[in-house]
């Protein structure tokens, strides 16, 4: 599995930003960035927290812990797009149900 920093610098990438921009986001120096990048610093817990809610993955994915981005995010790579939706017409259905009091 990959490192932390290899993490962090994928999903920086991914959303083509610039370690500045993530500095700016957890309120450190570019440098220290650059140290997570290369596993030279590990960030505080808070700043882990911050960095798996701004990604939207999860702390365990993020550290290198799983390979699994989110794992309260249901996909459905099998079904056709038609089939997805019936699912969540269905679910909003059961929620809509189920939530009268």
């Amino acid at each position: 599995m990959n490192t932390f920093g290899q993490r962090l610098r994928l999903l920086r990438e991914e959303k083509k930003m610039v370690q500045k921009e993530i500095a700016d986001l957890l309120n450190v120096s570019q440098s220290t960035i650059g140290k997570y990048e290369n596993d030279q610093r590990t960030p505080s817990p808070d700043a882990i927290i911050k960095l798996a809610v701004f990604f939207k993955v999860s702390t365990d994915y993020l550290l290198g812990h799983s390979d699994i981005r989110n794992p309260f995010e249901v996909t459905y790579p099998d079904l056709t797009e038609e089939a997805v939706k019936e699912i969540e017409a269905f679910k909003e259905y059961v929620r809509h149900k189920y939530n009268k009091s």
